[in-house]
């Protein structure tokens, strides 16, 4: 059996990873802060919620979670680490590394690009859509700002690791000879990059211990071989109507709700600061739920329009760490109100943000799901029982993302 364990640092990267794995046949199982593991998993996933944690506070949570999971003694040796990292290179990497590094005794083989989503390195410095990080708008995260795009940077200033980039001209020969115990960042462009690294670490015996989005950890699963035939649990989704929660102020995400708009009947509710900090009641009627094909729950309706839930803080002594995680847990809350109460006919729900599907899952008693399948790049159905959950993280997926998670339940339906 291939005992494969990732660490992912939020939910939504934790599900677009694991579903690398489940598409390919490999039970999948991730976990929300918990340690909780079954035999019968092929692949667990820890989602540790490290992201906007202190760098000290992620080192030992990460520290801990393997620890006391027991997971080298239940599965006994190991076959694949994989340090699922932001493609955007947000949260604690560095420390997080080093906490792995400690426990496996192991250096690192950072492989960040993902090309299909317009992440690539070049020269150890990250990109996105041609822009290094540090300049894009991933930069002005609340959380998370990223000050520089030169990974090792980003590395070192968590934590005191030697990290090596490898440039394409140095593929073969940083892997001759001695390797020192550090991070090795690996240049990449394309998928062809991504498949070359990997087939020249799986030749040198160096698999074991890797990192990256779930760029990287697609090619890693197909190194891997699947395991079995891939078959599908049972699928019944159903969305009358199709629930969006949107807690992702990204462009890209107003894009695609802008795009169903155009296409769809779409009930859009965009919150004020009053309804969110519960100064006013939330309250849908029955015909308006009736009337539409969709319904979007958000706080903004461009990106601009954050500021006015930052002056609102302001003006009410909240921090935004505060303001956050207020608003990702009034989301959640409201996504959960609206999936009960419309449980007869919907139940499924799509989530844009990491933040806003922990809130959600939480407030549902939720400790773990199971990623089923990959609607498009970095969208990932996955469920809990007869509860199915569609999310994504804010910056990925196409502008008709939306369209295609209707075609899937309506094409489902139809069989």
């Amino acid at each position: 059996m291939s005992n494969i364990l990732v660490v992912a640092d939020d939910l939504t990267g934790a599900l677009d990873t694991g579903v690398q794995f489940s598409k390919n046949g490999y039970l999948t199982r991730v976990e929300i802060e918990s340690v909780f593991l079954e035999d019968d998993v092929d692949v667990v996933v820890l989602d540790s919620e490290t992201r906007h944690l202190d760098p000290k506070d992620a080192y030992h949570k990460v520290l801990i979670l393997i620890r006391i999971s027991n997971i080298k003694d239940i599965y006994g040796k190991l076959n694949y680490v994989y340090k699922k990292t932001d493609s955007t290179l947000r949260g604690n990497i560095g420390v997080e590394f080093k906490a792995i590094m400690e426990v496996f005794n192991s250096p690192i083989f950072f492989i960040p690009a993902y090309p299909e989503q317009g992440r690539i390195t070049k020269d150890g410095i990250q990109y996105v859509d041609g822009v290094p990080i540090s300049e894009s708008a991933f930069a002005q995260d609340p959380l998370n700002p990223i000050k520089t795009s030169y990974i090792p940077d980003i590395i070192r200033e968590q934590a005191d690791i030697k990290t090596f980039v490898v440039t394409k001209d140095r593929y073969e020969s940083i892997l001759d000879g001695y390797l020192e115990f550090g991070v090795y960042i690996f240049d990449a462009e394309t998928r062809e990059d991504l498949e070359k690294i990997g087939l020249m670490l799986k030749e040198e015996n160096l698999l074991q211990c890797t990192a990256g989005c779930a760029g990287f950890a697609e090619t890693l699963v197909r190194l891997m071989g699947s395991k079995k035939e891939k078959t599908l649990p049972k699928i019944d989704l159903k969305a009358q109507p199709l629930i969006v929660i949107c807690g992702s102020i990204n462009e890209r995400s107003l894009k695609q709700i802008e795009y169903i708009k155009k296409r769809r009947k779409v009930l859009d509710v965009v919150l004020t600061p009053e309804v969110v900090f519960k100064k006013k009641r939330f309250f849908l009627s029955d015909s308006s739920l009736r009337n539409c094909e969709v319904v979007v729950i958000r706080t903004v309706e461009k990106a601009s329009d954050v500021k006015i839930y930052e002056e609102y803080a302001k003006a009410n002594s909240i921090t935004l760490e505060d303001l956050s995680s207020i608003v990702a847990k009034r989301l959640g809350d409201i996504g959960h109100k609206l999936l009960r109460r419309l449980i007869e006919r919907t139940n499924t729900l799509v989530v844009f943000g990491g933040d806003t599907l922990l809130s959600t899952t939480e407030k549902m008693g939720i400790s773990h799901l199971f990623p089923i399948l990959e609607i498009d790049k970095g969208t990932v159905l996955s469920s809990m029982e007869d509860i199915f959950f569609i999310s994504k993280a804010g910056g990925f997926g196409e502008e008709d993302v939306i369209e295609k998670i209707l075609n899937l339940i309506e094409g489902i339906t139809d069989r």
